[in-house]
């Protein structure tokens, strides 16, 4: 009896000592150090590239002149100059309102200008006689400037009445005819300077120092699907949008063929210098609600979890704007158990992927960029 209540007692020591040990391994607070076995795990070599960063944005383009041509008063159109998609010069008339009264008040204008200068011509002989004072000259050459004034402004109710081209364009549909009525301010057609095309886009505020006016824009609309229309930046807005942290750009577009039009959607692409980079796979991330991390290797076999920002991602590899270097070591495989302070073992892979950014080009950030 005595044999079997040692036996047992044997056995329960064994037992609690598998339990503490199995239970000490895998407590993820124990301390690690050299008796911990260390973690097998694939690196990768952060590289860094020269790449030039890419965006694409959509806009609707706009003439660079472009107005609605109205009339400052109202009237019966009796005359049309101009045809529908003619092109015309600076100055030249458009539209001719009824004009009678308007030219019967120029006539009256002049005829009492005239007079008023011949009463002034009889008052200067008499002043050679001494036969009127200076008083009543300078009364008369009052009434003669005013008669000049009525002439201008009867003069100018007569012009308003003649429509015509305030530059060198191209008229839009016309959708009147002679005699119709027309009220004071109301847009009669759209007339559009064509050789010239700007496009505004909305560009991030992160963008702004690699900004510049003269750079090169590139854009493509579904019109003209297999045409690429290349255009520079000509301005930069003074400020941001508070809302939406956007920057309005101003792109030109020189239009010769007159293919772009007024209100037609183009997708731009900004291609930024390049800068350097840089670049990890994509498997070495990892994610913690809004943040993100990688685990760096140092000398001793030992990892760091580090907080990175992300940039724009290529393929299979994502551009780190903040938080590794080149040079730097970071897992790619084996992140399931990783933590911070964990010995690891360095193991080649196979299907290790390479980070090769170079022979891709430029770098086309159009998917949502993460944020730390």
């Amino acid at each position: 009896m005595k044999k079997w209540h040692v036996i047992f007692i044997s056995l329960s020591m064994v037992s609690f000592t598998l339990f503490v040990g199995n239970a000490v391994a895998r407590d993820p607070h124990a301390p690690t150090g050299s008796t911990t076995s260390a973690v097998p795990v694939v690196t990768s070599v952060v590289q860094e590239e020269e790449l030039a960063q890419s965006i694409s944005l959509i806009g609707n383009l706009q003439a660079e002149r472009s107005v609605y041509i109205s009339s400052q008063v109202a009237g019966k159109i009796s005359q049309i100059d101009i045809g529908e998609n003619h092109q015309v010069a600076a100055g030249d008339t458009l539209v001719v309102l009824e004009h009678g009264k308007s030219k019967a008040a120029v006539a009256e204008a002049k005829a009492y200008l005239a007079d008023q200068k011949r009463i002034l011509n009889e008052y200067l002989k008499l002043s050679n006689q001494n036969a009127i004072t200076q008083t009543e000259i300078a009364a008369q050459q009052a009434s003669v400037d005013m008669g000049k004034a009525r002439l201008a402004a009867a003069q100018s109710e007569l012009d308003y009445h003649t429509l015509k081209a305030p530059f060198s364009g191209t008229a839009g549909l016309i959708d009147f005819s002679l005699g119709k009525m027309i009220t004071a301010g109301s847009d009669l057609l759209a007339f559009d300077d064509l050789s010239s095309m700007r496009l505004d886009l909305q560009v991030p505020e992160k963008y702004l120092s690699q900004l510049s006016t003269g750079m090169t824009v590139s854009a493509q609309t579904h019109a003209w699907s297999n045409t690429t229309f290349i255009g520079k930046i000509i301005a930069i807005d003074t400020r941001i949008n508070q809302d939406t942290l956007n920057l309005r750009v101003r792109v030109q577009f020189d239009n010769p063929k007159q293919h772009l039009k007024p209100g037609m959607m183009m997708s731009a692409k900004l291609t930024f210098p390049a800068t350097s980079q840089a670049v990890i796979p994509v498997q070495a991330i990892e994610y913690s609600g809004t943040k993100r991390f990688v685990y760096l290797v140092d000398d001793r076999h030992v990892v760091k979890r580090t907080q990175v920002t992300l940039g724009a991602r290529v393929d299979n590899e994502v551009l780190i704007t903040q938080g590794v270097n080149a040079g730097d070591l970071v897992v790619v495989q084996g992140l399931v158990n990783m933590r911070d302070g964990l010995n690891v073992n360095v193991v080649p892979s196979d299907d290790q992927p390479s980070v090769d950014v170079a022979s891709k080009g430029n770098v086309s950030e159009n998917m949502p960029v993460e944020k730390s």
